[in-house]
């Protein structure tokens, strides 16, 4: 049916089979299919999962007997890892002209025979009518969805809360995301209009699948409904269902008027707060940020494993005691460009916002406080 190399099945196998779930209680959901691509020459390993599907064109020999088939992923993926680098992959048919049952994956002579299911009964996520599109820079939209992917909820019940909420602005598109306890958001400048875009809430399975399959250069497009978004670029297409809620008016969280102000190195804090939360547990991860005389110290207290104490230069006039939970000012701190840290504060019972010095002010994250002793 058709002859491939081992790098180019290898690759779209890679990509097609992070739309797998290993988990499924539908057999033929844990397939691959192979068909025709709509470019000569090539055929398409599409996987889905039903919320996501990945296609991957692949260049391939194909013959003139060549029909569509899904074959079992996992195992399609492990032979072809195990086979010599370099290596030529020819897959034939087995079974009757009209029953295609199983096919043969034969390199060298290694040779394997693999039940297939048909084509027919695999799922297609169609994408339907997408009346916004854009082309955009991969990198910039993969640094984008980073910057936010940590403030993710993972708590199903709030499942409006389980993805990155995306929506238009004058300078581009805005990713927001938050868990109740800390809030992240980053802008994605583009150099199109994006005012035809409907606000959407990406799942997060689909954020951390975008982070590995997307290219590291040239440019992809971007397209959206109100029910599902697809990113396409040079022979691989993500098509992805949209989360059916409404995200909540995030805005309202940010504070508008800070009365105090710190500017911190941000590799010092970040080193400093993961000395000191050695000593916390899953449930106690509150750390004392206490601001003044040209110093932050920060302290942590278990009753169970001790005490901690760090500190690092500060400049600006804060002058505050506040309790944060560490491990998410550590994340935080992750995913905001490196250098100096501003840190801008109200009160001990306000949250904080956290940015970095001469960045884009739409780039922030919010910090919730946690009270402390």
């Amino acid at each position: 049916m058709f002859t491939t190399s081992k790098s180019a099945l290898g690759a779209a196998l890679t990509f097609a089979r992070e739309a797998v779930e290993k988990r499924n209680t539908i057999p033929i959901l844990a397939n691959v299919a192979i068909e025709a691509s709509p470019e000569p020459g090539k055929l398409s390993a599409r996987a889905t999962d039903l919320d996501v599907e990945i296609a991957v064109s692949f260049a391939a020999e194909i013959g003139p007997d060549f029909r569509p088939f899904t074959v079992p992923a996992g195992t399609l993926f492990d032979i072809v890892r195990k086979l010599a680098d370099k290596a030529e992959i020819a897959v034939a048919a087995a079974g009757t002209e009209a029953d295609l049952s199983a096919i043969t994956v034969q390199s060298e002579r290694a040779r394997f025979r693999l039940p297939v299911l048909p084509v027919s009964d695999f799922p297609d996520l169609k994408p339907g009518d997408m009346p916004f599109s854009i082309e955009i820079k991969p990198a910039a939209l993969a640094a984008a969805l980073g910057a936010v992917r940590f403030a993710v909820s993972t708590e199903e019940t709030r499942f409006y809360l389980n993805g990155v909420f995306m929506h238009p602005c004058e300078a581009g598109v805005l990713l927001v995301a938050t868990d109740g306890h800390r809030l992240a958001k980053r802008l994605l400048r583009t150099d199109a209009p994006t005012a035809g875009l409907s606000p959407v809430i990406v799942p997060r399975k689909t954020v951390d699948i975008l982070g590995k399959i997307l290219p590291k250069e040239g440019t992809i497009t971007l397209s959206a409904s109100d029910a599902k978004i697809r990113i396409a670029a040079d022979g691989l297409e993500l098509t992805s269902k949209l989360i059916d809620g409404t995200f909540p008016d995030y805005v309202r969280v940010i504070p508008t008027a800070h009365s105090q102000r710190a500017e911190i190195d941000s590799k010092a804090l970040s080193e400093a707060i993961d000395r000191v939360t050695t000593i916390s547990t899953e449930r106690g991860r509150a750390v004392r940020f206490t601001f003044g005389d040209g110093r932050l110290l920060l302290t942590s207290n278990n009753p169970d494993a001790g005490e901690a104490e760090d500190e690092v230069p500060a400049d600006g006039e804060a002058q505050i005691v506040i309790g944060f939970n560490g491990r998410y000012v550590h994340d935080a701190i992750g995913n905001l460009p490196e250098g100096r840290l501003a840190i801008t504060l109200q009160d001990a019972a306000s949250p904080a916002i956290l940015r970095a010095v001469d960045s884009d002010p739409e780039d922030l994250v919010v910090m919730m406080p946690l009270r402390v002793a």
